[in-house]
């Protein structure tokens, strides 16, 4: 839980103080959002937001690292390409963190250029647990080094692996200029560098706020998004009586109008915010309603949101993520109700009929990636970690034992 906080409050810090807009109020779920008034009204003497927690329902759901890894994606303004790209390498990053597929392997699969799949692993290689998307040991090293800021630990891993590997610690001290001494330090640095940023098989507990609910109204499904904040935000009365003193320098007085002006700005925002959420939510419940009554889920993309409010896709992205309603079905995530489009069928069981038909044709046992690769000929997309559940489900044994 503790290390979830931290690193969303990372990503909070990410945004200027100076300059947010409505597009940063939208990506903060609710826990996030708090975090942020937290301190915005530290820093601001004219907001006041004494946040009563106790006052606000929490579930607690476990979730895997590699979910807690893509929402960081709403954090940073990218087109579709990029975050479809990045996507794809959170999901087929190896259990401990690494990237191991060839950059042209994913241009292919994707069919997408080679430089648009570099960029894609650079953002990954920003994101948290720090070395996560490296392509091996070195480069994870690098990532952390540079993550710290400590420059000399990044020259030395940079200038001096391969004589690290070969121990040949004298070469190391003229290569770099330092005397044994100064060597030891650097080394023992590099010692408290994580070789395994990522551990897949654990999950997280972490805090979840629904940002509202879905109820049955007769035949139709209507979205609430709550109220939960507003009660505890206002404006400060006796920094405005302070405001209106004529004691006060021409300079004071600007940075008070400032204060006082951003203020009502996050007030508002924050109200926009919950308006422009139900907005979106029901947008996406009606369209997905047959789900709550069949279970069926239909084709449908951030795109198809966004053209039908009128907004960009990135806009529905940040919306999207992170956020979760109480329904007729229980706890749902709103980025569930998004079900990517195949070629020639959305279903499940069109993809585990593929699987099937690829291992029951094979010349030789094919591991879940090489199936995953194949069935980007069908145009579906989905990790060796997605082929291995399942296969699983369809009780056949891996390459090994087949």
């Amino acid at each position: 839980m503790e290390k979830n906080l931290n690193i969303e409050i990372k990503n909070i810090q990410r945004l200027n103080l100076e300059q947010f807009t409505f597009k940063d109020f939208i990506s903060f779920p609710y826990y996030s959002l708090i975090e942020f008034l937290k301190r915005e009204a530290e820093d601001n003497p004219f907001l006041d937001f004494e946040f009563d927690e106790s006052k606000i329902p929490e579930i607690t759901q476990e979730v895997s690292q590699l979910e807690e890894i893509k929402e960081q994606l709403y954090f940073i303004e990218m087109g579709e390409k990029t975050k479809n790209i990045c996507e794809f390498i959170i999901e087929n990053l190896e259990d401990n963190g690494y990237f191991k597929m060839e950059i042209n392997e994913v241009s292919k699969i994707l069919n997408v250029d080679y430089k648009d799949v570099e960029e894609a692993l650079k953002i990954i290689q920003t994101l948290e647990p720090a070395g996560i998307g490296a392509r091996d040991l070195k480069e994870c090293f690098l990532i952390q080094a540079k993550r710290n800021r400590d420059e000399m630990l990044f020259k030395f891993i940079e200038e001096c692996w391969e004589l690290l590997l070969k121990r040949k610690f004298n070469e190391i001290g003229k290569k770099m200029k330092q005397d044994e001494k100064e060597i030891k330090i650097i080394i023992e640095k590099l010692k408290k560098l994580n070789p395994n940023p990522l551990n897949l098989d654990k999950k997280i507990e972490r805090k979840i706020i629904p940002e509202g609910r879905v109820i049955r109204e007769g035949d139709n499904l209507k979205v609430y998004v709550d109220d939960k904040i507003s009660y505890f935000l206002k404006l400060n009365s006796l920094y405005e009586k302070y405001y209106s003193s004529p004691l006060l320098s021409e300079k004071e007085k600007r940075f008070l109008t400032k204060k006082i002006e951003r203020a009502k700005i996050v007030i508002k925002l924050v109200e926009e915010r919950r308006k422009f959420l139900q907005k979106v939510f029901q947008e996406i419940i009606d369209y997905q309603k047959e789900f709550f009554h069949n279970g069926n889920l239909y084709p449908l993309k951030e795109k198809d949101i966004a053209e039908k409010m009128n907004v960009s896709i990135s806009t529905i992205s940040r919306v999207i993520n992170g956020k979760y309603l109480i329904t007729p079905k229980g706890l749902l995530k709103i980025k569930d109700l998004f079900v990517r489009e195949f070629k020639y069928s959305m279903s499940r069981n069109f993809i585990i009929e593929k699987i099937k038909k690829i291992i029951k044709n094979e010349s030789t046992p094919l591991s879940d990636r090489e199936i995953a690769y194949k069935l980007g000929y069908f145009g579906i997309k989905i990790s060796p970690r997605t082929v291995n559940k399942y296969r699983n489900k369809m009780g056949i044994p891996n390459s090994y034992l087949r």
